[in-house]
């Protein structure tokens, strides 16, 4: 400044501030010199400006734009300079050619790439440093390079070759590779493809500098060298080391000043040849650009100096730059002339993998790596399956290794292919152990393993065109694949390994289901076995594996089971295929399967081996058979089974079938197993439940031959010897005998049937007389013995004595339907309660000598004769005051009042009666008529005996001897009072009833309505009305305008029934109705009268009467008739959403009634047919948006706003509410469907009742309404009229059935209700659960709650007396006399059936009505009457089930069906059938399948624990549907096959609870579906099974002169329902359900919360998160950490691992992965212990997402945009304001955390409402995980954030804490 030069400033902006007055020019004058203050530090200080002085300020253009403060900008004169500027005309010339070539060579065409969307490549993607000055100054380098060469011809045109020469030295290996997709010529695209890969050196730095060195004869040469790969270590440079002297390696980094970096450079220089190379990360964050440019600058210089000095040595620097790849390139600057040679080395690594150069791999596939050349077998033959040999050679490698190392890829892809398989049964460490024996095994089958791949390749190759052609060119098109791999090498072995690994985990899945591998291992094998094992690897015929889908899981073992002959599974199917294949031939046998198994490879195979191997295949396979086919819990039982039991069935069937064969084959075993399939199966069970018998088992093995098949009787008697009760004095001891009687009552029986009886004769009788003598004693003991002591101690000893005499008795002869056995055990049933009589009596016998009935009020006399109260006053009177047995004399004074002590004596005697009276019963039904055979007819004849009784009353009373009835008893003190009828038969003769006559039902309104009536009738008939009012006065107004409204509709409007007009009312008549219904005071309102007017004129819309109508028709019409009156005139707030469909229908449209049970994603209100006005299809998603609309018009909007307003409702679940608003029963056909039955929460009763009034309202709405009522109804119907009487119909029917009468009662009991409408009702529940319009789920589950607590239950208590008077009632009406068919039912048979005698017993009208048979419905509601809920548990619960669980019988078909859809679809790509009906010819069991779906669909929909799209579920399935809907998957149509069987087990399983809840007892026996047969399921069939057991149970009841009574014996149902169909019945698990997995199903949020199951885990120290971050610098590496860790977590997630192992040791030693992971990422797991697996992944998978951010790319495409709203400059603050003061870094962790897992796998909004403060919900979700809460985020975290900032906050909060440097 003081000399006058010009000073340059460049890259000095901290200085810039203290020149602000020299650059302002703010000069002080003194002596004619200008002086200037400068800061320095904290001092000023003056200097002297020389009037020559200039000062130039350089600065890239950004920098100033964005950078300088704008006061600093304004004192400057600004001039923009670039390079553009020195350039002369044509040199600006051959710059924009060379521009154009530049734009041609980086843009990339998706329709040649085969890219949907190829990411648009930018110059400074392709060449990397590009800059907007890159070509003008790479054209002047050209230039200035070529001046002193005279001789060139065309100098442009060498200028612009060299130029693109030197650009491509910078250009991408994937931007090379893509050269065919873009617009260059071909020939120039393959000369510069040439020039790159073969001429350039760039496969790796160190061929580069070996090259370079070779070349270059400068002293010095520098050369900048970028790289998308990880940067040298010294273990790196050994190589170059070896070949070159001097090798020096810096890292920018370590150094801290420019002094220490060039005195490094200075010591490490000499005067020999020097290999230099400087290396450094660029961070666009940092000021990376400067320190390199000043690093390179003051590099050139000390470098210069140094040669100058020491001339003759020869230095290469090379400044190698790692960059990051990011869209449209980094800032880094390169071609920078000079002395600077620029070069792009992608990998700075020789690959040990990818061998080859890029250019060889472009011209192969995948498939080719592994393509091997043909070699002559020397093992089994390869043919068809049925036909004759074809011989096929294996393949060995033809040597493509030269290519990819495929051994070195197979060996890497181990662990990841491993990773991919899931075992059914979680087996412990055998992940770790499959890793550890493939890398021991693959040599030994590394050829054949290749074969496989390649084969499978292309498969795939042909399915999947975009992997065979040109895969090299689409990789190099994926900028996601780029960025994620890092170098395009490396993204190029990764998507080979993303292609390999699918494939390589499908063949372990082969080849190592049930532990297979383990025999090449075993050295108990011979070499035959291994060998076989070898062939069928071999043999792609017998060993079939297709290819998977890319993203498949693959499933390896079904059950916990190692094998012992190889590949048994396989050989286990082919043989099935095999025998199927036999049986669709006519007169098929064994032997034909076994001649057509020696035709096939593995009968050959077998063939040639000597007779020993041939025994020890067989044996093995036997072992193996038993373990895949049956649950065999342990080695025992599997020896007893394999060297008993099956090989005792192939010795039985040879025999059978005179074979004699050496050594029994393999396919005898399945011939074997089909034949005796249930008997074994059943000694399973036994073993399973009796584990002591298989020691007994044992030794009887070691006595016989096992020429035929008996252990399973063995069994059965060992288990009836472990039955013979020993201890039964305490109530434990005896609970626990008859729980194990129980438990092998079930598979004894089997043995015990008729066809085992017969086949093995003596034996099998000695299990059946000691199986019925110890379940007749188990009868005794549950009856008598098991609760004795409740009823009185001291009659225990009696009990346990009467006990042991009846197994004496049953010893000698356990046949009770003979009569010497019987009366026996009648006579000893007898003595046991004589017994008990005289422990609790004097006298013994208690009844009452009057009335021969039990003591009611008993008084004892002083002769301790014991009386009723009531019979003994009748008797004692002055003049006889004595006894009337004994005569003894009873005092005037004696009280005869009822004594308490004997009323607890009598009670005794009654309860201890029952007991016996339940045993002989029981004991009647399940042992005398067991197996549907009758008794001896003595036997028969005695029970018949049972039901009269002669009485023998005190004679003094009776005069002769009467035969009373009685219950079905051996004891005479059992007799009715009333004489009684009890007759199945009667029951079971009159079944149907005829068509009800047309009688007036509304007379159960009473006297009142009859007056109106018969008033109304005389009205019309005389044409004068005047006087009804009259007769009106009488009645309260609101039930005569009812009566009045009923009168008219049965006197006027029925006459329009007739089919002669001149029936109908005349017009004098109607306008006589007319005057009188406008004048009417009882018609008062406007409604009422339109009414009246409608009714009079038969204005009635599908209401209205007409000739020919249908008895049936009618009486729905006129009950909905009933319910209209009621509704106009009825002001009870219960009744306001009945009136609401009927008169305003319109407010109804968006209502949640009781028609609505099935669920969809979708609401929908359909448009009425024809008519624009109303508004269109609205069709509203789970978002509540309107997809789309039509035709709304302005009357429309309020109802639209409404819609709005009601139609949003929360889903209070994760299943969701499920809940449609509008009628959605559907088609009136489907109602008798079990889905279609379910009553929710509500007995059967006042469901269908509720459902039918619904229905009646809605009717009547539709008579002025039908527009609105259509709206409704969805699916829309042409005619809501015809839609709704078809409901209706349904509805009587059901409730016919449910309440058990005939036609006439029902509707008579209905009518009953609606009357009962009109009348006050208590308020069962406070505040009104519901609202009139029904708007929500819960308001019209309250109303239906109120409905049946308040009005129809009590009426149903009553229903049997107001039947009874109702019917007197109609019986007595004059118009009675009339009809004689209504004379018939209602009137009193004495007059018609004059021929019988006086007071006979039929002279009932009871025994001549017309009554409905005994349904499981009518049962259903006695049960309910009686409160089976809590009383009869099981009973209730199988009722309300039946429907459905009588479908649980096709669980094993379909299963069977779905295992056969697994093995054929588990690897097939694609579908070659469309619809089911291309695929019915293959497999059976289809229309089982679509039976059961379709009967189940409704509940599946609604209950089902698996949600169903709800598209599946809106229509039923046929042949024309879709067949993925079959195929078992966890998602898709595939769900629906899920679905299914997971609702049947849930099915089978609830009724198998409900059982053990009421018996207190548990379950253990469980099977997997794997292993379900017919034996294990509740199998019944209704009309065969069910509905005899309840009729057995059912008696008719016609008592003199009294209706008709049902005598149910509901205990005695529901204990023959259990021990018939539930006893014994397995629990079935889920684990083995067939299904076809994707691996995307096991999601990270499932495999963490496995991970934490198997390994306890803890969050990661602050300091190790920083320092983990601090290790991975780019976003590839941080891909290839949390790449390795997910496959760790894999493995942990299903072995589990020692929380204090390093994951390092881990990953090396178990995973055995050392080898494939860098060191720096192996120096990462370092830090860490498996118990940090998970913290260490939700780090990582941050730093993901935050680099992704970096490079410009989205991290959170999944997520929902409802999630992804802006922030504002509040919740700016809000964070700023809280991240400013804490680090909280767990909580953010834990935020992505939830961003990627929860909120990114939700597309459904509701679930997590955008509106929901995302502190609090974050907290919740971090509390479900059970971790702690930072007290900072408690405290301080802004509570005003909501979900919909989730994303950009999250953005946020990392931008933040980058730019302040907390953390990363």
């Amino acid at each position: 400044m003081e000399t006058g030069q010009t000073v340059v400033l460049l890259n000095l902006q901290n200085l810039y501030e203290s020149l602000y007055d020299a650059l302002n020019q703010y000069y002080v004058c003194l002596g004619g010199q200008k002086y200037v203050d400068l800061g320095l530090g904290t001092h000023r200080v003056k200097c002297r400006v020389h009037k020559d002085f200039r000062l130039i300020v350089i600065e890239e253009r950004e920098v100033v734009y964005k950078q300088f403060p704008i006061p600093l900008i304004n004192r400057l004169e600004k001039h923009y300079l670039d390079i553009h500027t020195v350039l002369k005309t044509e040199q600006k010339r051959l710059v924009n050619e060379l521009e154009t070539w530049v734009g041609l060579f980086v843009s990339v065409s998706s329709q040649h790439t085969g890219v949907a969307q190829t990411y648009k490549y930018q110059p400074a993607d392709v060449f990397i440093g590009y800059h907007s000055d890159t070509c003008a100054s790479v054209v002047l380098q050209v230039i200035e390079k070529q001046n002193g060469s005279l001789e060139i011809s065309d100098p442009e045109r060498r200028v612009l070759d060299e130029a693109k020469l030197v650009l491509l030295k910078c250009a991408t290996p994937d931007s090379i590779v893509r050269l065919d997709c873009t617009g260059l010529p071909k020939m120039e695209s393959e000369y510069l493809s040439k020039i790159y890969f073969e001429e350039q050196n760039n496969r790796c730095f160190a061929d580069y500098v070996l090259a370079h060195t070779n070349q270059e004869a400068r002293c010095s040469s520098f050369t900048e060298v970028t790289t998308f790969s990880r940067l040298l270590t010294a273990s790196d440079l050994e190589p170059l080391e070896q070949m070159l002297q001097s090798v020096e390696l810096l890292s920018l980094q370590q150094f801290d000043t420019e002094q220490s970096f060039l005195k490094k450079i200075s010591r490490n220089t000499g005067p020999s040849n020097k290999i230099l190379i400087i290396q450094c990360d660029f961070d666009e964050a940092s000021h990376s650009a400067n320190l390199i440019a000043s690093a390179k600058y003051s590099s050139i210089n000390e470098i210069n100096k140094i040669t100058h000095e020491n001339t003759g040595s020869r230095v290469f620097v090379y400044f190698i730059t790692r960059l990051p790849r990011m869209e449209g390139g980094t800032s880094y600057v390169g071609f920078r002339g000079g002395p600077w040679r620029s070069v792009h080395i992608d990998d700075l690594r020789q690959s040990k993998d990818i061998v080859s150069d890029i250019k060889a791999l472009q011209n192969m596939t995948i498939s080719q790596m592994f393509e091997p050349k043909m070699n002559p077998p020397e093992s089994m033959e390869v043919d068809d399956m049925y036909t004759g040999a074809e011989e096929v050679e294996l393949e060995e490698s033809q040597g493509w290794d030269n290519v990819v190392d495929t051994t070195t890829l197979l060996r890497s892809c181990v662990q990841s292919a491993v990773g991919m398989l899931r075992d059914r049964v979680e087996s412990g460490f055998r992940s770790t152990q499959r890793v550890e024996i493939l890398l021991t095994l693959l040599s030994k089958f590394l050829q054949i393993l290749k074969t496989h791949l390649h084969s499978l390749l292309l498969i795939l190759e042909d399915y999947n065109f975009s992997i065979k052609s040109n895969w090299v060119i689409k990789e190099a098109s994926n900028i996601d694949a780029l960025q994620e791999g890092g170098t395009f090498r490396h993204a190029l072995w990764k998507r080979i390994q993303s292609v390999v690994v699918p494939l390589f985990a499908q063949l372990i899945s082969v080849i190592d289901r049930d532990q297979n591998m383990d025999i090449l291992l075993d050295s108990n094998c011979g070499e035959s076995i291994k060998t076989l094992w070898l062939d069928i690897f071999g043999n792609d015929k017998l060993l079939e594996i297709h290819h998977p889908t890319m993203d498949r899981s693959y499933i390896v073992e079904d059950r916990n089971m190692s094998c012992s002959l190889p590949f048994s599974w396989r050989i286990k199917d082919y043989l099935e295929d095999l025998w199927l294949h036999v049986h669709q031939r006519e007169g098929h046998t064994p032997q034909e399967f076994a001649n057509l198994f020696w035709k096939t490879p593995l009968g050959r195979y077998i063939e040639k081996v000597d007779l020993e191997m041939q025994t020890e295949f067989f044996h093995r396979y036997v072992q193996d058979f038993i373990s895949m086919t049956m649950n065999v819990t342990c080695q025992e039982d599997l020896q007893v089974l394999l060297c008993g039991a099956l090989n005792c069935c192939v010795n039985e069937l040879q025999l059978q079938l005179n074979e004699q064969e050496i050594v029994a084959t393999l396919p005898w075993v399945h011939a074997a197993y089909h034949e005796f399939k249930n008997r074994l199966q059943n000694l399973s069970r036994m073993i399973c439940i009796e584990p002591q018998v298989t020691q007994y088992l044992l030794t009887k093995l070691q006595d016989r031959e096992g020429v035929e098949l008996i252990l399973d009787v063995y069994a059965a008697l060992a288990c009836v010897e472990y039955l013979e009760p020993t201890l039964l004095d305490t109530v434990a001891q005896r609970q626990a005998w008859l729980r194990q009687v129980k438990k092998l009552q079930v598979p004894i029986e089997l043995i015990c049937s008729e066809e085992n009886v017969r086949r093995y004769g003596e034996r099998s009788k000695a299990i059946v007389a000691g199986w019925n003598r110890i379940f007749s004693l188990s009868l005794f003991v549950e009856h008598m013995l098991l609760s004795i002591e409740e009823v009185e101690m001291k009659l225990t000893p009696l009990v346990l004595e009467q006990t042991k005499r009846l197994n004496q008795i049953l010893e000698k002869n356990s046949d009770l339907k003979t009569q010497q056995s019987f009366e026996a055990v009648i006579g000893l049933l007898k003595n046991c309660k004589d017994g008990a009589v005289e422990r609790i009596f004097r006298f013994g016998v208690i009844l009452c000598p009057v009335c021969m009935g039990d003591p009611q009020g008993p008084l004892c006399l002083p002769c301790e004769h014991i009386f009723c109260v009531a019979c003994i006053k009748q008797w004692l009177v002055p003049g006889q005051m004595y006894c009337p047995l004994c005569m003894e004399t009873v005092t005037d004074d004696f009280p005869i009042v009822p004594s308490d002590a004997i009323r607890i004596l009598v009670n005794q005697h009654i309860q201890f009666r029952k007991q016996c009276n339940a045993f002989f019963i029981d004991l009647v039904s399940t042992v005398c008529f067991k197996d549907n055979s009758p008794p001896c007819s003595a036997v028969i004849l005695h029970l018949l005996s049972f039901l009269m009784v002669e009485v023998s009353a005190v004679s003094i009373l009776r005069n002769k001897r009467p035969i009373l009835t009685k219950v079905l008893s051996p004891f005479d003190d059992s007799v009715d009072k009333n004489p009684v009828v009890r007759s199945v038969l009667l029951k079971l003769l009159l079944k149907y009833s005829e068509e009800a006559p047309r009688i007036d039902q509304y007379l159960v309104c009473g006297e009142d309505y009859k007056n109106i009536r018969n008033a109304v009738a005389k009205g019309v008939m005389e044409g004068n009305v005047d006087g009804l009012d009259a007769t009106c006065e009488v009645v309260l107004p609101q039930w005569t305008t009812v009566y009045l409204l009923l009168a008219l509709y049965r006197e006027v409007t029925t006459l329009y029934r007739e089919a002669n007009n001149s029936f109908h009312p005349k017009p004098e008549q109607l306008e006589a109705l007319a005057t009188y219904i406008q004048a009417s005071k009882f018609l008062g309102s406007p409604e009422v009268k339109a009414f009246a007017e409608a009714l009079v004129n038969n204005r009635l819309g599908p209401l209205a009467v007409y000739p020919g109508a249908s008895g049936a028709h009618c009486v729905l019409v006129e009950l909905t008739i009933h319910l209209a009156a009621v509704l106009i005139c009825g002001n009870q707030g219960i009744l306001a959403p009945l009136q609401q469909l009927a008169l305003a229908p319109l407010n109804m449209q968006y209502s949640c009634l009781n028609c609505f049970f099935l669920h969809d994603p979708f609401c929908l209100v359909w448009p009425a047919h024809g008519n624009k006005s109303l508004f269109g299809l609205w069709c509203f998603d789970w978002r509540k948006q309107p997809l789309a609309c039509a035709g709304i018009s302005c009357c429309s909007v309020a109802v639209i706003i409404a819609y709005f307003m009601n139609c949003v409702f929360a889903l209070t679940s994760d299943r969701g509410d499920r809940t449609q608003r509008g009628h959605i029963l559907g088609d009136p056909s489907r109602r008798d469907n079990p889905d279609m039955l379910d009553t929710k929460s509500i007995s059967p009763v006042p469901f269908i009742v509720v459902r039918m009034l619904t229905h009646m309202a809605m009717l009547f709405g539709a008579c002025n309404q039908p527009q609105n009522i259509s709206a409704i109804i969805v699916p829309p119907v042409q005619d809501a009229g015809k839609f709704l009487f078809g409901h209706l119909r349904k509805d009587l029917k059901h409730l016919i059935k449910s309440l058990g009468k005939g036609t006439d009662d029902t509707v008579s009991a209905v009518h009953l209700l609606i009357s009962s409408l009109l009348q006050p009702h208590q308020q069962q529940k406070w505040p009104v659960p519901y609202d009139n319009l029904l708007s929500t789920k819960e308001t019209r589950n309250g109303w239906e709650q109120e409905m049946s607590n308040a009005i129809i239950t009590p009426q149903l208590k009553h229903l049997e007396r107001q039947l009874k008077e109702v019917n007197e009632f109609i019986r007595a009406d004059s118009r009675i006399a009339a009809n004689p068919i209504t004379k018939l039912v209602f009137g009193n048979p004495h007059y018609f059936l004059g021929s019988l005698p006086q007071n006979s017993r039929i002279h009932s009208s009871a025994v001549w009505s017309c009554r409905e048979k005994v349904s499981l419905l009518s049962l259903t509601h006695a049960v309910e009457l009686n409160d089976g809920k809590d009383t009869l548990p099981v009973l209730w619960r199988f009722l309300h089930k039946e429907a459905e669980l009588r479908l649980v019988k096709h669980l094993p078909d379909i299963l069977t069906l779905q295992r056969d859809l697994v093995k054929k679809f588990q690897n097939v790509p694609e579908l070659t059938c469309c619809s089911i009906a291309e695929f019915l010819s293959d497999l059976k069991y289809i229309n089982i399948f679509l039976t059961t779906w379709n009967r189940l669909r409704g509940s599946l929909a609604t209950n089902g624990e698996i949600k169903i799209p709800a598209q599946f579920c809106e229509k039923d399935l046929d042949l024309n549907s879709d067949f993925k809907l079959l195929l078992p998957r966890r998602q898709g149509p595939g769900l629906c096959s899920t679905a299914l069987v997971s609702y049947l087990i849930a099915l089978h399983n609830d009724l198998v609870y409900c059982v053990d809840k009421h018996s207190g007892e548990e379950t253990s026996y469980k099977v997997s579906p794997a292993d379900l047969t017919d034996l294990h399921v509740i199998r019944y069939e209704l009309e065969r099974d069910l509905m005899p057991l309840v009729l057995s149970n059912t008696q008719y009841s016609i008592e003199r002169g009294q209706e008709t009574l049902h005598e149910c014996d509901l205990p005695k149902i529901q204990q023959q329902i259990v021990s018939r169909f539930l006893l014994g019945k397995p629990l079935i698990t889920l684990n083995g359900i067939p299904t076809l997995v994707n691996r995307h199903d096991r999601n990270y949020e499932i495999i963490l919360k496995d991970v934490k199951a198997k390994v306890q885990q803890e969050p990661l120290q602050t300091l190790t998160l920083f320092a983990v971050a601090g290790e991975l610098q780019s976003y590839s590496e941080v891909c290839e950490a949390l790449s390795s860790l997910e496959v760790a977590l894999s493995f942990l997630a299903t072995a589990g691992g020692e929380p204090h192992m390093q994951l390092s040791s881990y990953v090396e030693e178990v995973l055995q992965m050392g080898n494939q992971i860098a060191p720096h990422i192996l120096k990462v797991s370092l830090m860490c212990c498996l118990k940090h697996c998970v913290a260490l992944w939700q780090l990582l998978a941050s730093l993901k997402s935050e680099n992704m951010l970096r490079l410009k790319r989205d991290p959170f495409v999944g997520v929902s945009e409802k999630y992804k709203q802006a922030l504002g400059e509040d919740e700016h603050r809000l964070l700023t304001g809280f991240f400013s003061k804490n680090s909280a870094d767990t909580f953010l962790l834990e935020m992505h955390e939830f961003l990627v897992l929860v909120l990114k796998n939700h597309n459904d909004p509701d679930t997590y409402r955008p509106d929901w403060g995302l502190k609090i919900t974050l907290v919740s979700y971090m509390e479900r995980k059970e971790l702690d809460i930072p007290p900072e985020v408690e405290d301080h975290f802004p509570d005003e954030l909501c979900l919909a900032h989730y994303v950009e906050a999250w953005k946020f909060i990392v931008a933040f804490k980058q730019e302040h440097g907390q953390r990363q």
